[in-house]
C-alpha cells in the first residue's frame, strides 16, 4: 500500500473513530444527565414565575451544549472521512468495484445524509423550539413554555433515531474500512503486486 494511502486511511479510520465516540457518548451523557438532574430536583435562577419542571430546564441546556458539540464534531468528521475515502479510491487507486468498497461507501453515504439532515433540517428545528421554551419559561409565560416544550418533544423520537442510525452507519462504515484494508492483498487494484511462488516464505 502506498505511503499516501496509508495515510489517508489513518485519517479516515482516526475520523471515523472520533465521529463514532461522540455520538455514543452524547447518547451517554443525555441518558445519565437527566435521571441525575431529575432526582436532584436542579432549580434555575430567575425563574420563579415558571411552574413547571424546572429540572428539565437545567438538564436540556447540559443536552444542548453536549449534542451542539456532537454536531461540530460531525461535521468536521464527516469532512474528513469522506475527503480521505474519495482520495483513496481517486489518487490511490483503491478499487471502486471492490464489495468492501460498495459497502464502505455506502455506509459513508447515509452517514453524510443524516448529517447534513441534522445539520440543516431537524437541528435547526430543534433548537427554535428549545430557545422558545427556554426563553417563555423565564419570562413565566407558562403556556407558552408548554407549548414549545411539547414542539420539542415531539421532534425529539426523530433525533433519537437519526443519532442511532448515524452510529450505526458510522460502525459498518468503520467494518466494512477495516475489511478492505485487510483483504488488499487479494483485491482488483493490488493484482499486479508480486506474488511470492508456494513453497518460498
Amino acid at each position: 500500500m502506498p505511503t499516501g494511502r496509508r495515510v489517508c486511511e489513518s485519517l479516515h479510520f482516526v475520523a471515523l473513530a472520533v465521529w463514532l465516540g461522540s455520538l455514543v457518548m452524547a447518547g451517554a451523557v443525555a441518558a445519565q444527565v437527566f435521571p441525575l438532574l431529575r432526582a436532584l430536583d436542579a432549580k434555575v435562577p430567575d425563574h420563579d414565575g415558571f411552574t413547571g419542571e424546572q429540572w428539565l430546564i437545567v438538564a436540556g441546556r447540559v443536552g444542548d451544549m453536549v449534542f451542539t458539540t456532537t454536531d461540530f464534531i460531525q461535521l468536521a468528521a464527516v469532512l474528513v472521512a469522506v475527503a480521505t475515502l474519495i482520495a483513496s479510491i481517486a489518487v490511490y487507486k483503491l478499487s471502486p468495484r471492490r464489495i468492501s468498497t460498495l459497502v464502505r461507501s455506502t455506509a459513508l453515504a447515509v452517514a453524510l445524509l443524516l448529517v447534513a439532515y441534522q445539520l440543516i433540517i431537524l437541528g435547526p428545528a430543534m433548537q427554535q423550539e428549545l430557545h422558545a421554551y427556554w426563553t417563555a419559561a423565564q419570562a413565566g409565560n407558562n403556556d407558552t413554555a408548554q407549548a414549545h416544550r411539547q414542539a420539542f418533544d415531539a421532534l425529539h423520537p426523530r433525533a433519537s433515531r437519526t443519532l442511532g442510525t448515524s452510529a450505526l452507519a458510522v460502525l459498518a462504515t468503520i467494518v466494512a474500512g477495516v475489511w478492505s484494508i485487510t483483504n488488499a492483498a487479494s483485491s482488483e487494484d493490488d493484482k499486479d503486486a508480486p506474488r511470492t511462488p508456494a513453497g518460498e516464505s
